[in-house]
Parts: C-alpha cells; structure tokens; sequence
C-alpha cells in the first residue's frame, strides 16, 4: 500500500514538475534613454550658390543645445533621434572676390546690407537618426553613428539685423561618427562624453564650375543620460 502511494505520488509530481521548469520565464523590458546637453562644433567654410557667398565660421567652437531620444533593443545598444539647436556667428564673403551681384536668378550678398563681406549669424540645426552600441555599469565607452539633416536658416548681418539672402531654410545632408565614454552614477542615470567627426553636402544649385559642395564638422559634446 504504501509502495503504491509512492508511485503515484511521483506520477503525479513529475508533470507539474515539468510544467513549472517549462514555464516562460518574464523578461524585462528594455527602457526608453533620453539625454540633454550642450555640443560644440568646428565647422569648416561652405560656398553657398543662393547668396553668392562664402560662410566661414572660423576655429572657435559653435556652441549648441541638443537632445536625444532613445530606444534600447539589449543592454548595450540603442536607437533613436538627435536634435540640437543654435544661433552661431560667422563671417560672410563674396563667393567671387570683387563680384557682388550673381546671376539674375540667384541674387548675391545684398549690397545695402553687406556688400564685400561682413560678421553674420544664422540659425544652425540638426536633426539625425542615431546608433549607439556600448555602455555598461560604472566607467564605459561606446560608439555612435547618426544621419540626417544639418539646416542653415535666417542668415542676417550681425550689427544691423538686415537678411542675408531669403530667410528660407537651406538643408543639407550630413552624418557623423564617433566614440566617447561614460560613467554611471546610478541605474538609469549616466554622464557622457563624445568625440565625433562627420560631412554634409550644401545644395549645388548657382556653384562656380569647381567650386566644392562638401563641408566637415568635428563636434564635442557632453550629455547627462535617463533611463525610463
């Protein structure tokens, strides 16, 4: 009798046995990230066919806002959208030394305003898709990969306010690539800094034959990390 109390015993231990160690373990979601900081830019001259003119902004850096917003797929990588924004200063000249008027449908640097050249400001955006891979509890590094746009808008001579051209936004291709490191503070919560290198392409439209299009960017930033 008690050999047969046993045996069922273990007939019927086994199944839910089984059915326990099959059971799908939970998995933890993977959280949203969103950072906020401050990026400073070296951007190297761009010949701009709508106005007739060169922008050089020169070595100092260009500083901006910029933000992020991010979705991690593992624990070590993400992906999502960056943005910035700024108002830069930079030096405007003739694309055509001693040629201040360009072809009927492109007109040049407005002559009242800033006829051979003169210190302007414009409003600098960005707007990519990001990649991020790397990270980790305490000191960390990472790599990151973005493509977008960069857009140029409201070009105007610093000491007068007057436009520069018209005020429609000029956009341009662009991407970057760079690394940096980190480090945790808390679950969730990290402070970053990152090294990138990146081009753009500015429109070609009205360009002198051989005048290039292509312009490059190395940006430093320093960004505080949330997890959701």
């Amino acid at each position: 009798m008690s050999a047969a109390l046993a045996l069922a015993w273990l007939a019927g231990a086994s199944p839910l046995d089984a059915q326990i160690r099959g059971r799908p373990t939970q998995r933890q979601s993977t959280p949203w990230w969103f950072s906020g900081g401050a990026a400073a830019m070296v951007l190297n001259e761009i010949a701009d066919g709508a106005t007739q003119s060169r922008w050089k902004f020169g070595s100092d850096p260009l500083w901006q806002m910029r933000g992020t917003i991010e979705k991690a797929t593992d624990e070590f990588t993400t992906i999502g959208l960056a943005a910035s924004y700024g108002r830069v200063d930079v030096q405007v000249t003739p694309l055509t030394p001693g040629v201040l008027i360009g072809p009927p449908i492109s007109p040049s640097i407005d002559p009242p305003g800033c006829p051979t050249g003169c210190a302007a400001e414009t409003e600098l955006y960005t707007a990519m898709a990001q990649f991020r891979s790397g990270g980790g509890p305490g000191f960390h590094t990472f790599f990151e990969a973005q493509g977008g746009v960069t857009a140029f808008r409201n070009l105007r001579v610093k000491e007068t306010g007057d436009a520069i051209g018209t005020k429609r936004m000029q956009t341009d291709l662009s991407g970057t690539l760079g690394g940096g490191f980190g480090y945790t503070l808390s679950p969730g919560f990290a402070i970053t800094i990152v090294q990138d290198f990146g081009m753009g392409w500015h429109a070609k439209t009205d360009l002198p034959e051989g005048t290039g299009r292509t312009w490059r960017v190395r940006t430093t930033r320093a960004s505080l990390r949330f997890a959701l």
